[in-house]
């Protein structure tokens, strides 16, 4: 006869110490790294740095245990913005930390008086899609051959209530 002892126990959560700051110039290197992870067609460090170094650029670090684990760059023109680039460290992701960020984005966006964010993604990028469409984004249209390798991107808008 075998004895099997089940021990119920209740779920235990560790907070997390998140925080977010404007991003500097000494952050590039580590948004290259991110990036590189992330992306087949990653952004350059000079992109990077001509986009943090932009006065009509709001930049947002995402920062988790005191380390930078996500970012996102969004260029104001007038009462619209274009997210330009939005990334988290892949041991971060399916964890809600880009919803956060994004939300903290727009939160800003709207203080600022942006009443819009539009962004263009690849359109077979199918994983960023479904993330947009989960948080509100519309598409709105196509641009043909939009991106260096002659992808088409999809256009997609939320207005910021």
């Amino acid at each position: 006869m075998s004895l099997v002892i089940f021990i119920i126990m209740k779920a235990t959560t560790r907070p997390i110490n998140t925080s977010f700051r404007k991003l500097l110039l000494g952050d590039v290197k580590s948004l290259v790294d991110i990036e590189t992870t992330n992306s087949e067609h990653p952004w350059s460090a000079s992109h990077f740095s001509s986009s943090v170094d932009n006065r009509n650029t709001l930049t947002y670090g995402l920062i988790v245990e005191q380390q930078l684990i996500g970012y996102a760059l969004a260029l104001v023109a007038l009462e619209s913005a274009d997210l330009l680039n939005i990334g988290i460290h892949p041991n971060y992701k399916r964890q809600g930390f880009g919803r956060t960020l994004l939300v903290h984005l727009l939160t800003e966006l709207k203080q600022a008086a942006v009443n819009a964010l539009i962004l263009e993604v690849r359109v077979e990028n199918h994983i960023a899609i479904n993330f947009y469409e989960k948080q509100g984004f519309k598409g709105i249209g196509i641009r043909e051959k939009y991106y260096s390798n002659r992808e088409d991107a999809k256009i997609m808008k939320l207005l910021i209530p």
